[in-house]
């Protein structure tokens, strides 16, 4: 699937920025206007998206192109997929860099406004992809459900090493580090099932179904805005 960086990247940062407004006292909301031209400059998204076969087997088997498998306890959403999407997507480096230099210099909120931000951005990154699959997907007479999201309730972090075999990370400037952490900071991952008649799902239907839900730490607000 063929990523247009450039419509990826229109009016990202005014979304995120506008997300954060909402909750934030009138003294931040006044910092962030300052520093939201900078901001917009800064981000330079990137994404990469490939379609390989996939297959169920069993209740928490996914078997993919080239005999890799994913395994976790909500694996079993992707039964009926003959395909699935893997994707990986960052915010890009520039961001990232100067988001760490903040902290290090001691900017604590400035820092704190930036990382706020990002992760508004990174997350709308990833339902603008999503969005786009589902179009694809249904041109070709195809169904794309719900995404999972390595780390989440019902698939282990080590699958992040699966995903970067089967995907292209490098294509979308992202690289799996230690523990299954992505480089650079604000990027993501996630595979999405494809097929006939898949049915969609939230990652706040993931979340409800954790069985930490009820001592998550999250607040209510962001569980709403997972979706």
């Amino acid at each position: 699937m063929e990523i247009d960086a450039g419509r990826l990247g229109k009016g990202l940062a005014r979304q995120a920025l506008a997300t954060v407004r909402a909750a934030s006292h009138p003294a931040v909301i006044r910092r962030l206007a300052a520093l939201e031209a900078e901001m917009e400059g800064l981000l330079s998204p990137r994404a990469s998206v490939r379609v390989v076969a996939a297959r169920m087997e069993g209740r928490d088997c996914l078997r993919l192109d080239g005999g890799l498998e994913l395994r976790g306890g909500f694996v079993n959403r992707f039964a009926g997929a003959s395909g699935a999407a893997v994707v990986f997507a960052t915010l890009g480096n520039a961001y990232a860099e100067h988001t760490s230099a903040c902290f290090a210099q001691g900017k604590a909120v400035e820092a704190a406004l930036y990382d706020q931000v990002g992760s508004k951005a990174v997350w709308r990154l990833g339902q603008r992809i999503l969005a786009g699959l589902r179009l694809a997907a249904r041109r070709d007479g195809k169904h794309a459900g719900g995404p999972l999201f390595p780390g989440d309730p019902g698939l282990p972090l080590s699958a992040q090493s699966v995903l970067a075999e089967i995907g292209a990370p490098a294509a979308a400037g992202v690289a799996v580090v230690a523990g299954g952490l992505l480089s650079p900071l604000k990027s993501l991952s996630m595979v999405v099932a494809v097929g006939d008649g898949m049915r969609r799902w939230s990652r706040a239907s993931s979340c409800r179904e954790c069985k930490f839900f009820e001592r998550c730490r999250k607040p209510a607000e962001t569980r709403k805005a997972c979706r």
